[in-house]
């Protein structure tokens, strides 16, 4: 009886352990986009200034998902054109059109890697729009400088959004053998969930007008019928794959069956 004490004790606790877990959350320092679609990749890419060489850079290579050391592949990424030769605090914009509106909260820009990222901008704002004509500013970064080319991950609250803008108003202090002040950066990738369709409420069914029961029907309670699920849950607390949650705690267990002993 001790023995059949014990393995139930512990059956109690390993299946409250496994309850716990379904409510954890990530772990510390797991990628929090792993798993997530880059929305923005291989859309199309507007800029109001651009580098079209079309070897090392273009507007479009910002979107083909290519983030490669330029030993391996000469896509680098975007580039102010440095035949432009403009001064730092010029204003530039480049865009991606994800087609549709989405419910967006993670814009990240990769840096060029055969740079380190030095020519990275150094002060924008990122900006979304419904329509490409009427603009929220999610996220503003002032003053940016990289020693390293990590990825800028930039999250916001979500908003919705078709159109993603980077506007640069501080370029790199790095200045091109040309004279003009550059920016470039290799990729730029959108997160979001997309926005399920509202439906149109069911129109009710008229309620049956209630019947006498015959005098002859017996009385007493209905029985209710047992099992089934709750519909639109897909476990506890809507994950799928939980064990159910236990009511009873191992202590409980352990005290029915030494009174059933």
């Amino acid at each position: 009886m001790k023995k059949l004490l014990s393995i139930l004790t512990m059956i109690a606790v390993l299946i409250a352990a496994t309850s716990l877990s379904c409510f954890a959350g990530s772990p510390e320092g797991a990628d929090p986009l792993k798993g997530r679609e880059n929305l923005a990749l291989e859309c199309e890419v507007t800029a109001s200034n651009s580098f079209e060489n079309n070897a090392y850079f273009s507007a479009a290579f910002i979107t083909d998902g290519i983030h490669l050391p330029f030993e391996i592949e000469p896509h680098q990424g975007w580039s102010v054109d440095p035949f432009s030769v403009i001064p730092r605090d010029k204003a530039v914009d480049i865009e991606v059109d994800l087609l549709i509106v989405y419910m967006l909260d993670t814009v990240v820009i990769k840096p060029c890697l055969y740079n380190n990222g030095e020519k990275m901008p150094s002060s924008f704002t990122v900006d979304v729009s419904e329509d490409g004509s009427s603009y929220v500013t999610v996220k503003e970064v002032t003053g940016l400088t990289l020693e390293a080319a990590d990825d800028q991950i930039l999250t916001f609250e979500p908003v919705r959004g078709r159109f993603v803008r980077i506007s640069i108003t501080e370029h790199s202090d790095k200045v091109d053998n040309t004279g003009s002040y550059l920016s470039e950066f290799s990729e730029l990738e959108v997160y979001g969930e997309r926005i399920k369709p509202t439906e149109a409420p069911a129109t009710p069914e008229p309620t049956p007008a209630p019947t006498e029961a015959p005098a002859d029907a017996p009385s007493g309670p209905t029985e209710k019928p047992s099992g089934g699920k709750n519909p639109g849950k897909k476990g506890c607390g809507g994950v799928t794959g939980c064990l159910p949650l236990i009511t009873l705690s191992a202590a409980a267990i352990v005290t029915l069956i030494r009174k059933r002993r």
